[in-house]
């Protein structure tokens, strides 16, 4: 009997995501390569009429990666998303009610972590269109923080604003929370991405205490939020990790090594189930100031809330035989 967390959708369907997300990466790296000798080799077609257009616009409209450029029909309809959100079982599960009912005030907002962040945590983009089935309230209301990186590579640039994420400074998530949005933050960041390893649940937590902080300056409950099937959509190594490491500290570009559906860009076909705890609620005796007793305080509680999250879920969503590994 197969795992539980493992699907084995229809040949169609494997084939169907197998074609779109590799050719959507294939499109992603041509532009990218366009952009860069483009108006090199075709200076006048291709850097006259097409590099030059896009790479003004984009350093015109800086504003989106304060807000994003959310393109509803694009997120829900986009046959590429729908697809991939079929062939993952991509779903959320079910919130607990505390949450459920903080979810329904007027002025409901969250600061909501999640871990692991996977080799691509391509979940970021694919759970937008579905958001509000789980959070009908404030989903229109919640933006998704990613690398400034990925603002700068074409195609992928688009899809991150088209599904509601921004650029991940620190400026753009204080922005945010003053006009009353909540975020979603992926606070192990390359950190996490670079150690990820199928087969097992690995978060890099212990060093960061950013988010914690600000959830405390801001008064604004956290979220613990845990990513089922992540961390095993694509098979991963550990060759060269010494210099690939080194990549990521000094040149800030993360380089896994990983293979998904057949060898491909595709992720496999792993059930992909998002599990959101209580809100937390931290305090400080000084109004927006927490000493660094009440910042490892809050860590910590938050720390065991994560563990406890996933701990919670594992059996019934088919990782009963991993632990959680916080580094």
């Amino acid at each position: 009997m197969p795992p539980l967390n493992c699907t084995n959708p229809p040949l169609g369907l494997q084939v169907s995501a197998y074609l779109w997300w590799n050719a959507l990466y294939a499109v992603s790296i041509a532009s990218s390569l366009l952009v860069l000798v483009g108006p090199f080799l075709f200076p006048r077609t291709a850097g006259l009429y097409c590099v030059l257009p896009y790479v003004t616009y984009t350093l015109f409209k800086r504003d989106e990666l304060k807000h994003g450029a959310p393109w509803p029909y694009f997120s829900q309809r986009f046959p590429a998303f729908f697809c991939l959100r079929k062939y993952l079982r991509l779903e959320f599960d079910t919130l607990p009610k505390r949450l459920v009912e903080a979810e329904k005030a007027d002025n409901a907002q969250f600061i909501f972590a999640a871990f692991p962040h996977g080799t691509s945590s391509d979940f970021r983009i694919l759970m937008d269109g579905i958001l509000h089935t789980a959070l009908p309230n404030i989903a229109d209301k919640v933006r998704v923080l990613a690398a400034s990186i990925l603002f700068r590579i074409p195609v992928v640039r688009e899809f991150c604003l088209w599904t509601k994420c921004c650029d991940a400074s620190r400026s753009v998530a204080e922005g945010l929370l003053d006009e009353k949005f909540s975020i979603l933050v992926l606070p192990g960041g390359m950190d996490e991405q670079i150690r990820t390893e199928c087969g097992k649940e690995t978060i890099y937590l212990s060093k960061r205490k950013g988010f914690i902080k600000l959830a405390i300056r801001k008064g604004i409950p956290v979220v613990p939020v845990y990513v089922f099937g992540t961390s095993d959509h694509y098979l991963t190594s550990n060759v060269l990790f010494g210099l690939r490491y080194w990549i990521m500290r000094n040149l800030k570009m993360c380089i896994p090594l990983a293979s998904g559906l057949a060898g491909s860009s595709c992720p496999r076909s792993i059930r992909t189930t998002i599990a959101f705890g209580e809100p937390i609620s931290f305090e400080s005796r000084e109004d927006g100031q927490p000493t660094e007793k009440e910042l490892e305080a809050a860590h910590k509680t938050f720390t065991e809330a994560i563990i406890n999250l996933f701990d919670e879920h594992k059996v019934r969503l088919g990782y009963g035989d991993r632990n959680l590994k916080v580094l």
